[in-house]
């Protein structure tokens, strides 16, 4: 990697590993205030939260990416395929009620949490297309203030509630649901700096073109990392649904490497530089080693901060922590395809891990519940991975020993890097206020 990309890197890493910290506080907060059953009820509003977005979105926000770090005018971009993200935006709203019903089965809570989050999907789309245009502009400091508010108002929301004795399913909800909308803030200036947005037709045709060959893609994507806890929402109780939450909330705190990575890979790219083996080498390695590490401390962390009742999630965990590792590869691949302007590829990747998640989920959740599901996610992202490694090795030609074994180089990028996020934490902490 450049040491330009290395220190972006660095610096997403650094949010990235805040983030997962502060999962690991609010975690165990919110299953002691909660309970399995009410982190249950709080999933099956979180997750058709995060899917919606991505649902109705039509992949347009990865055009925007694509064509901002090629030049294209922003307010061009802004007007063109921010329009049609509006229209998609409230015909999601229009149907909001009935959506949350469906969902809900007579939980009037996540009933009500569900419409307000759905009647804000224009917001939410919003926010999603000026995150990729800052993205693609590389404008990283706005992108990680507002990634910071993102996991910061939350955590601070859910400590004080915590604290004051008022945290529930709706409080936590709505908690999530304002820092959605703050993470605007930073990179609303775009509208005003670059220009009166412009809506050209032709330009929105693109876009819905290109998207398309990626939504699909980045349905499947989703689907196969939040399908499981979805069909879960009416398939097993919510206790079950609340200990698997838990066990991928732990599993995903293995991804904030790949998180910091792709934004840049995919827009150096699209920008013409290939720089796709070091990074999945390094990807795999890194992954690794956190799943390796958080798998180590498993069963203390459930048992001694969650609760005891949450120490039956400890072997989901260790599977969804396996299957960490294929999930980033794939993560990783799939940005540098979609970079390269072949969509196509990750999407049908991802088509080959749902039809693996759709048909494993109808197998194995009666017989196994929760640990069925951990075990189909490790299967499916395998799957997807494999199918995009073998594409990419013909779009970039290289030895499997170029793509997936570290070498020297490697671990001493990565003992520079580990210095650079750890100098940066520590900066971090010590502008924070003390207590």
């Amino acid at each position: 990697m450049t040491p330009r990309l290395s220190a972006v890197v660095g610096r997403l890493a650094v949010v990235n590993i805040l983030t997962a910290a502060t999962g690991f506080l609010t975690g165990p907060l919110l299953a002691r205030a909660l309970g399995p059953q009410g982190r249950g009820d709080l999933a099956a509003i979180l997750v058709p939260l995060g899917l919606a977005p991505v649902l109705l979105s039509l992949a347009l926000p990865y055009y925007a990416n694509r064509e901002t770090a090629r030049g294209r005018p922003v307010n061009e971009v802004l007007g063109s395929v921010g329009a049609v993200m509006l229209v998609l935006g409230l015909i999601g709203a229009a149907f909001a009620v009935p959506a949350a019903t469906a969902l809900a089965e007579g939980r009037e809570t996540v009933r009500v949490c569900l419409i307000v989050a759905f009647l804000g999907l224009p917001v939410w789309m919003l926010g999603i297309l000026l995150m990729s245009c800052l993205q693609g502009l590389e404008r990283w400091n706005r992108w990680l203030v507002a990634r910071t508010i993102a996991f910061g108002v939350p955590f601070a929301a859910i400590v004080v509630l915590f604290a004051v004795g008022r945290l529930t399913v709706a409080t936590a909800a709505a908690a999530t649901m304002v820092a959605g909308v703050l993470v605007i803030a930073p990179a609303a200036s775009l509208l005003a700096e670059r220009g009166r947005p412009v809506f050209d037709a032709a330009v929105a045709r693109e876009g819905i073109v290109m998207g398309l060959k990626t939504w699909l893609g980045g349905l499947a994507y989703t689907a196969n990392v939040r399908l499981d806890q979805l069909v879960m929402i009416t398939a097993v109780s919510s206790r079950e649904l609340g200990l698997y939450a838990v066990a991928a909330s732990l599993a995903g705190a293995s991804t904030a490497f790949t998180s910091a990575v792709t934004p840049p890979l995919l827009t150096r790219t699209a920008a013409g530089q290939t720089i796709l083996p070091q990074t999945l080498r390094i990807t795999l390695l890194t992954t690794t080693a956190i799943s390796i590490a958080i798998a180590a401390v498993t069963p203390i962390l459930l048992r001694v901060l969650f609760g005891p009742e949450f120490g039956a999630a400890t072997l989901m965990t260790f599977i969804l922590l396996a299957a960490a590792i294929p999930l980033a590869g794939g993560a990783v691949i799939g940005a540098a395809l979609q970079g390269d302007g072949a969509p196509a590829v990750p999407s049908l990747a991802e088509g080959l891990a749902l039809v693996i998640t759709v048909g494993g989920l109808w197998l194995t959740l009666g017989p196994l519940g929760a640990v069925g599901a951990a075990i189909v996610s490790l299967v499916a992202y395998s799957a997807s991975f494999v199918f995009q490694l073998v594409a990419a090795r013909r779009r970039w030609p290289a030895s499997l020993r170029q793509y997936l074994v570290p070498s020297r180089e490697d671990l001493q990028w990565a003992w520079e890097l580990s210095g650079r996020v750890r100098r940066r934490s520590a900066r971090f902490k010590r502008r924070q206020p003390s207590a």
